[in-house]
């Protein structure tokens, strides 16, 4: 189940959703007295974590977490966590927490207790969960092409590992049973090449072809999809 919300331009597309966010953690306030976000890494949605390091609301109130993450430490360039720290969390939003997904010193595998443990002491379900979408239809870590995509699909844990055969660094992901507890999924994404892989994803076929069918298909909640040129 989802609904698309096309933009003329990226900055409108990221300034909107930005402002979505902000109703849902001071909703998430007001009602609970603490809220939580899990935010997508990537280049996609940088500008919308601009607009919302300027956004004024009570950011000591609110924990984030992303939504996946390479296994690198935070300095690296690659690191999720960095770039949060880096665009995120700044100006008003410097007081808000931020849940690593990063353990030193071990594996991705090997850190999925401590993670588990991290994630349990976070507001549940989420108030806004943020994905993004490859031009492979993956979503989070879940790709296609990983060797235990199945499982991972099928996982109820809160985070999973995908096995790739190539050398790519490892990643760590939010569990599709976790991303999709939350109050309001949304999906960004920019340029018609991933718009085309979000029409053909609409349509029926297995997760595993497109991930980010776990998403589209589902009808625990809703996916407002965000998409500009």
């Amino acid at each position: 189940m989802s609904e698309l919300n096309a933009f003329d331009s990226r900055s409108q597309a990221s300034e909107t959703l930005a402002g979505r966010i902000a109703e849902h953690l001071r909703a998430g306030i007001d009602a609970r007295g603490r809220a939580s976000l899990a935010l997508s890494g990537g280049s996609s949605p940088v500008e919308l974590f601009e607009r919302l390091s300027e956004t004024e609301l009570d950011w000591s109130s609110v924990t984030i977490v992303a939504t996946d993450e390479r296994w690198v430490a935070p300095s690296h360039e690659q690191s999720n966590e960095g770039m949060f720290r880096r665009r995120l969390l700044r100006g008003r939003a410097a007081a808000a927490t931020l849940v690593s997904l990063y353990v030193d010193g071990r594996t991705a595998a090997g850190s999925l207790s401590i993670v588990t443990r991290r994630l349990a002491e976070m507001p549940s379900p989420f108030d806004a969960v943020v994905l993004g979408m490859g031009t492979d239809g993956h979503t989070a870590s879940l790709f296609p092409d990983a060797g235990n995509i199945d499982a991972m699909l099928a996982s109820r844990s809160d985070c999973v590992v995908p096995a790739f055969d190539d050398d790519r660094i490892e990643r760590v992901s939010l569990g599709p049973t976790r991303l999709l507890e939350t109050r309001a999924l949304y999906l960004l994404f920019f340029g018609d090449d991933k718009r085309a892989v979000y029409d053909q994803a609409l349509g029926d076929g297995p997760a595993s072809q497109w991930p980010v069918r776990t998403a589209l298909h589902q009808t625990r909640v809703p996916t407002i999809a965000y998409w500009a040129p």
